[in-house]
């Protein structure tokens, strides 16, 4: 056996493309972070690869700079996924019990999963990355959790689904090959970072992790330990530094330093007398912008996401019932007065998101890099451990494959 496992995690957003390496020693559980690559990204559009060549380049170029911050040689990578081709949906299955005892057995959830997979509408442009059990019903008994063992007539299944555009992850699995990698396996984004920003105790009491990138906002729901909702939403930072190039009628490379360097999501912090001048972007120029006109076009946009967001909750009737809140993680969640935003916008707590690394919080680590992170963990989880049918509750369905097998959701 190796002294040391190396595994290594691919986000491609539509801002920029992270690689994040990682240790484990023999004998141990947790990871080591050993270098990142982040760069930025090429022939991406809201998280689809729009130009082959380009998307590769900037996969090789993101690979190999996390290789030389290592010291170790990158070859495969586990794979986030997410972006607009993303859709979520809900889907029932019943069957009856097999034994004749009435006692149900792995074999029983097996089909009842499958079962719920059959409602859904086939589609072969569709590639199922996750087939999650919400909740099981015995008879007439809800709010099962793990039905194994249990004695009954009849089992039920509530399943969440997440699927994605099968082009789609073509595309992007072809241009990680281009780059020389491997991809040993694919995980839906919001779903890998829950597994560093979230607690358990987040999930089990409620909680909405929000994930704001460069192209899209993408977010998952917990309540009592299990998810129960998740999205794409089409807007992200992206758009709110094409409204500050619009607005300001400069380039989007000055927008984006501007939003980056001045901006804030509370404009009543500013006065007509707070300025910024162009001249710091660009020299020679005497142009002089509203700091508050900024704090404006950001809190707008924002205001966009939110409005999207809440329709979501009130989908789930999960309103104003999130305990521990919102969790907030990407590059836009780090934006000035975004966490206060959040909170006047929602009425919940709002955190702004921490990730955490096995037992321990890696400050080195920033927001953005929470899917690339949670990847590496959901990869660390699936590489060291043995499961048993209800430690693992994630169904991830291979189209090329006869065989389905279980994966672990919750540590």
């Amino acid at each position: 056996m190796a002294a040391r496992t190396i595994i290594a995690a691919l986000d491609v957003g539509t801002s920029t493309v992270q690689t994040v390496v990682a240790e484990r020693a023999r004998g141990e559980q947790e990871l080591h972070i050993l270098g990142v690559g982040i760069v930025p990204s090429q022939g991406i559009r809201r998280g689809a690869v729009v130009d082959l060549e380009e998307a590769t380049a900037a996969i090789r170029a993101s690979a190999e700079a996390a290789s030389r911050a290592a010291g170790v040689p990158v070859t495969s990578v586990w794979l986030s996924v997410g972006g607009s081709q993303v859709s979520v949906s809900s889907s029932r299955g019943v069957i009856a019990v097999s034994r004749a005892d009435g006692e149900i057995s792995p074999e029983d959830v097996r089909r009842a999963i499958a079962a719920a997979e059959t409602f859904v509408p086939r589609n072969p442009n569709k590639e199922t990355l996750h087939i999650i059990p919400r909740d099981f019903k015995v008879d007439h008994e809800s709010g099962v959790k793990d039905p194994v063992g249990m004695h009954g007539v009849r089992l039920e299944v509530d399943t969440l689904i997440i699927e994605c555009s099968s082009p789609f992850l073509k595309n992007l699995i072809k241009c990680v090959e281009g780059a020389g990698l491997r991809v040993e396996d694919y995980v839906f984004g919001p779903l890998a970072a829950a597994e560093v920003a979230l607690t358990k105790r987040q999930k089990e009491l409620g909680v909405m992790l929000v994930d704001i990138g460069g192209g899209t906002a993408s977010f998952i729901i917990f309540d009592e330990g299990m998810p129960v909702h998740a999205g794409v939403l089409p807007v992200g930072g992206m758009h709110i530094t094409n409204d500050v190039a619009i607005g300001f009628r400069t380039h989007v490379d000055v927008a984006e330093a501007m939003k980056c360097t001045h901006g804030s999501c509370l404009p009543t912090l500013f006065t007509k007398k707070d300025n910024i001048r162009l001249a710091e972007f660009i020299p020679d120029e005497s142009a002089v912008y509203s700091r508050r006109e900024l704090a404006e076009m950001i809190e707008a946009r924002l205001h966009d996401i939110f409005e999207l967001l809440r329709k979501e909750l009130k989908k789930i009737d999960r309103r104003h019932l999130l305990p521990a809140g919102v969790i907030l993680t990407g590059g836009s969640s780090v934006l000035p007065g975004v966490v206060q935003a959040t909170r006047e916008e929602f009425g919940l707590p709002v955190e702004a998101g921490q990730l955490h690394m096995g037992d321990n919080l890696d400050e080195r680590l920033t927001p953005s890099l929470a899917a690339a992170c949670g990847v590496l963990a959901w990869a660390n989880q699936h590489t060291t451990t043995s499961f048993s049918l209800f430690e693992e509750h994630s169904l991830r369905v291979r189209k090329s494959k006869v065989v389905r097998w279980l994966k672990s959701l919750l540590p």
